[in-house]
């Protein structure tokens, strides 16, 4: 669409699309689109100075009465809480204590705790207030939700809490709403595929789903009658092997046609799982073909745990070399045509397996080069005796500390999240992830950083010290700039 003027605004209407947009001068341009594309019409339309300014007049004079109102109601509050005349139907009535909430029922009215410590909530603003027949909220023991839907209601105030929330289910909605067609056309199968993806991502047991729970959880799904009570994981592990298999195998086919040197990059690891603390052995591919680029594969993920004879016989990288050559035959890839380079960590085993027994040209892996590289420049080594930079080891363990405190305290987790949405309205959790790995420190910078002012303000409102300072930030800063461009 072309630059209409300095802002444009488009609303569907019936199967096409409505166009308007206005200028400096106030002259707006409508054009309706069909929807084959086709310009229906084109109309300007004069809009007087007067007007415009009529329209900014009244939007800043909204602004001003809601500041006006909150100073109203502030000053309500006040009143109401040096009078000390609470309604005779709260027995044994006190003022809440503050200090350990933001709830923005505190700027709408008073809270009053009972004899039998039940919320009691008094509201104050305009339509609600009457000095003598204070309009009073009875709140249930566990929140204050009858004094919340009273404020949607009544009044159309709604918390940033509760917005974020109905944003999250309206999206949750809209997802369901534009489920995938395979769910509607067959839901019973889409959940086997699902369960059975699911299953192989986190090494669940095939025995798993025999067991009476399963069964009794498979019945409830509403996927039809029955259920789903019986389910063959096995088999559907199988299928979907065969299809992943299927496609990757067509698409090195199509690199193979295009390309007339060798196309193929490999990438061998072993990782540890944090679940079981089992050792495994990673094979990926990446290559490019004529119609997508830098596609990647992992062909294949095993259990790396060579008997005591295996290992005496023979080196470690002869039998990576085995399993890995039987990997690559099975998706029909040819070492000495395919093959042009490798890539790993600095392993001894796993390096000598690619560069001498394969015979790809070998390269520094350099997620694994950077991991060493911060971990020598920020001295944030897991051992803190191998640490060659003490002061920055000691700022990142600091700010890493703020982290827990604030993820771990309720009131503080409530007053950050409080904060967050009224700076920002929208809610980050602090993370907390290894110092020693490079794009984990840069996502826990940058989100301190912009959760600063909110983290400040939680503690301020809580009338507790604040643990960062100027100085802090700074240097936050100064490290995300140098690790962050990388």
């Amino acid at each position: 669409m072309r630059n209409l003027g300095l802002n444009s605004v488009a609303t569907e209407v019936g199967a096409g699309m409505h166009i308007m947009a206005w200028s400096e001068n106030h002259v707006v341009e409508s054009r309706s689109i069909t929807a084959e594309g086709e310009v229906a019409s084109s109309t300007p339309i004069k809009i007087d100075d007067e007007e415009a300014q009529l329209e900014v007049d009244e939007e800043t004079q909204l602004e001003v009465d809601d500041a006006e109102c909150g100073d109203i109601v502030a000053v309500r509050i006040k009143n109401f809480i040096n009078a000390g005349i609470f309604p005779t139907i709260i027995k044994g009535a006190v003022i809440k204590d503050l200090k350990k909430t933001t709830s923005f029922l505190n700027q709408c009215g008073v809270r009053l705790i009972d004899k039998d410590t039940i919320e009691w909530f008094i509201c104050l603003l305009d339509l609600c207030f009457n000095v003598k027949k204070p309009v009073v909220i009875k709140c249930t023991k566990t929140g204050a939700s009858n004094a919340c839907t009273h404020l949607d209601k009544t009044h159309c105030i709604t918390s940033y809490k509760t917005m974020a929330t109905n944003k999250k289910l309206a999206h949750i909605k809209k997802q369901l709403d534009l489920s995938n067609p395979a769910f509607k056309k067959d839901p019973k199968r889409w959940f086997e595929v699902q369960l059975g993806a699911w299953s192989a991502e986190h090494s669940i047991s095939y025995n798993a789903f025999t067991t009476c729970r399963w069964q009794l959880i498979g019945r409830q799904l509403p996927v039809g009658e029955g259920g789903m009570k019986s389910i063959n994981i096995r088999k559907l592990h199988v299928e979907l092997y065969t299809t992943c298999k299927k496609i990757i195998i067509m698409s090195l086919v199509e690199a193979r046609s295009f390309f007339t040197i060798k196309y193929l990059s490999l990438y061998l690891d072993l990782i540890k799982s944090k679940m079981s603390n089992q050792k495994y052995l990673a094979l990926r591919v990446c290559f490019n073909t004529p119609t997508r680029f830098n596609i990647g594969y992992n062909l294949a993920v095993r259990r790396f745990a060579p008997t005591t004879d295996e290992r005496q016989a023979e080196q470690l990288s002869t039998i990576l070399h085995e399993w890995s050559s039987g990997v690559l035959e099975e998706f029909g890839i040819k070492v000495m045509l395919d093959v042009l380079t490798s890539t790993s960590d600095s392993g001894s085993d796993v390096k000598r397996t690619l560069d001498i027994l394969i015979d790809a040209w070998w390269e520094w892996c350099i997620s694994h080069l950077i991991h060493l590289a911060l971990t020598e420049a920020f001295g944030t080594s897991i051992d803190p005796n191998n640490s060659k930079n003490v002061d920055a080891r000691c700022f990142f363990q600091r700010i890493k500390k703020v982290i827990e405190v604030v993820n771990k305290s309720e009131y503080l987790q409530g007053a950050f999240e409080e904060a967050m949405l009224e700076l920002l309205e929208t809610y980050l959790k602090l993370l907390n992830s290894p110092q020693h790995r490079w794009s984990s420190t840069t996502l826990v910078l940058e989100r301190i950083l912009i959760a600063w002012e909110p983290l400040l303000q939680a503690y301020r409102k809580l009338n507790q010290p604040v643990p960062l300072v100027d100085m802090d930030r700074t240097l936050c800063i100064e490290f995300y700039s140098l690790i962050e461009p990388v």
